[in-house]
Parts: structure tokens; C-alpha cells; sequence
């Protein structure tokens, strides 16, 4: 399948983004309201993939992108590719040096995904999450 065009979301964007993260079990619950309100933000990298097939958000200062949310609807079909590399490459345009994150240990294929994408494990926050599971941060260099 052939990987989607990634681009700036926009206000008709946040419904497929809201039912999208709902749907997916590690994603963060944001509200309609304060996804409208990341549309506004000055430091906000807001990205989907078309067709619905998934978004990255994230806020971009002080050299870094700092990575809030990521998902793609479906694995394996190239959208967090996709976003993924048109990430990286918007916060390079916004001065961002590295890409930091953090990742549940219990989502191991988001940690490989992370992982082949070159993103270096930093640090962890112990039984951080509800589940009790630790929170890995990791960072990503910008070539």
C-alpha cells in the first residue's frame, strides 16, 4: 500500500483524529476542545496522514520537538512512517534539533517502531503509567 501524503491538520481534521486516538490503546484522550486549541498554538506541530490514517502532534521550542501524541489507524501500511519522517522534517524547518518522547513499556511495538527510526532510549520514569508501566524517554538527533 502506498504511504499517504502527510500534512498541517486543520479544524475538519480533529473529529477523525479524536475517534482515531480513541481507538487506539496507547494514544493520549485529548478532547475536541483542546485539539481545536493545538490548531491555535503558535509551537504546535499538528500532522495527519490522509485518508484518516493517522496524526502526529506535537510542540516545537527551545531547540527540541517534543512529541505529545502519534498514531497510525492501521500497522504495517506505512502512515507512522510517513509521519514520522514529515515530522522530523517540519520541526528541522522550526529550528528543532532533536525529537523527544516518552513511550509506555507495555507498548513494545511503538519502542521498536522508535527504535528503527533512530531514536535512542534516554532515560525512564518508574511504574509511571496507570497499568504500572514505566514511561521510556527517548530522543531523536534531527540530521
Amino acid at each position: 500500500m502506498k504511504s499517504p501524503a502527510v500534512r498541517r491538520a486543520t479544524a475538519a481534521d480533529v473529529d477523525a483524529v479524536g475517534a482515531l486516538a480513541a481507538s487506539r490503546p496507547f494514544t493520549a484522550k485529548w478532547s475536541r476542545a483542546d485539539l481545536l486549541a493545538e490548531l491555535a498554538r503558535a509551537e504546535s506541530l499538528f500532522l495527519v496522514a490522509e485518508g484518516g490514517r493517522g496524526y502526529a502532534l506535537a510542540r516545537v521550542g527551545h531547540g527540541e520537538a517534543r512529541l505529545l501524541d502519534f498514531a497510525s489507524a492501521a500497522d504495517g501500511e506505512g502512515a507512522g512512517r510517513a509521519l514520522w519522517a514529515a515530522l522530523v522534517a517540519a520541526a528541522k524547518e522550526e529550528g528543532a534539533e532533536r525529537v523527544t518522547l516518552e513511550c509506555s513499556s507495555a507498548n513494545a511495538r511503538a519502542l521498536a517502531f522508535y527504535a528503527a527510526a533512530g531514536a535512542e532510549v534516554v532515560g525512564r520514569r518508574k511504574k509511571f503509567y496507570d497499568d504500572g508501566s514505566d514511561a521510556v524517554l527517548l530522543d531523536l538527533v534531527i540530521p
